[in-house]
């Protein structure tokens, strides 16, 4: 076990330790208090918040985890969009819309949705990877059409628009203004069987990273009192209805609710 030999263990990285007193505490090493390359109980260390006991279990610092999945994104990103990958430049550009503009408009998404449109496209897009394999929606990311290539675009216009300061408070209006106000509670209210969602930092800018589960059952999404069934084909997400649909939950999820 890697706790238990002196050169895994080095001041700086986090750790868990069991006190003297048999109390777990967690925390930064600040000190090695061992000299054998080896203890079976685990190595001594002395915490910065001054607590001493053995390592129980090596940690991972904020940076290191973020230094992870920055990498892993990256290489998601290089791919490109694909049935089980989808980039959002932001989730609530539509919102700072005015009449004139709503007027005006060709989008499709904005004549029927108005200010809602951009939380209902982040919607549908959670719900067709949910009725389809899974995979990742990246907010955060642009496409440059002319060079069919993405780069880091970062979540900074949705935090002006929303005038926050703080990454929970985005986190908190995707699950209270998408998640609970178009997805069944059943989707709510497990919200951690079904979302994992991270925020990343890649060269200066902050992405939000959602990674999606398939549903073991068909996600229906709410909108404008309207039942909406999604799914991902290839890089797009298309609605099903009718026939269609009634023959797709049944090939993916038999007689399932």
């Amino acid at each position: 076990m890697e706790h238990q030999y002196l050169k895994n263990i080095k001041p700086g990285i986090k750790v868990e330790i069991l006190t003297s007193q048999h109390r777990i505490s967690t925390g930064i090493v600040e000190e090695i208090a061992a000299r054998n390359h080896f203890h079976k109980d685990g190595i001594m260390v002395r915490l910065k918040n001054g607590d001493v006991g053995r390592v129980q279990k090596i940690l991972l610092t904020e940076q290191q985890q973020n230094d992870i999945a920055a990498h892993e994104l990256k290489e998601i990103i290089k791919k490109g969009e694909n049935f089980s990958t989808e980039f959002k430049s932001e989730a609530l550009w539509s919102i700072t819309l005015n009449p004139q503009q709503l007027k005006e408009t060709k989008s499709f998404e904005i004549r029927e949705y108005g200010t809602r449109a951009s939380k209902i496209i982040i919607a549908k897009s959670i719900a067709a990877f949910m009725n389809s394999e899974g995979g990742s929606l990246v907010i955060g990311v642009k496409e440059k059409k002319e060079k069919e290539i993405f780069e880091l675009h970062g979540l900074e216009e949705d935090f002006k628009k929303l005038r926050i300061n703080t990454k929970d408070e985005y986190r908190r209006i995707v699950i209270d203004e998408i998640i609970r106000t178009f997805f069944p509670p059943k989707i709510f209210n497990h919200l951690n069987n079904h979302l994992e969602m991270k925020f990343v930092e890649i060269e200066n800018k902050t992405l939000f990273w959602i990674k999606i589960k398939p549903s073991d059952s068909r996600v229906f999404l709410n909108i404008n009192n309207k039942d909406i069934f999604m799914i991902r084909v290839d890089s797009e997400n298309r609605t099903l209805e009718g026939e269609k649909l009634v023959d797709y939950c049944i090939k993916k999820w038999g007689n399932r609710n």
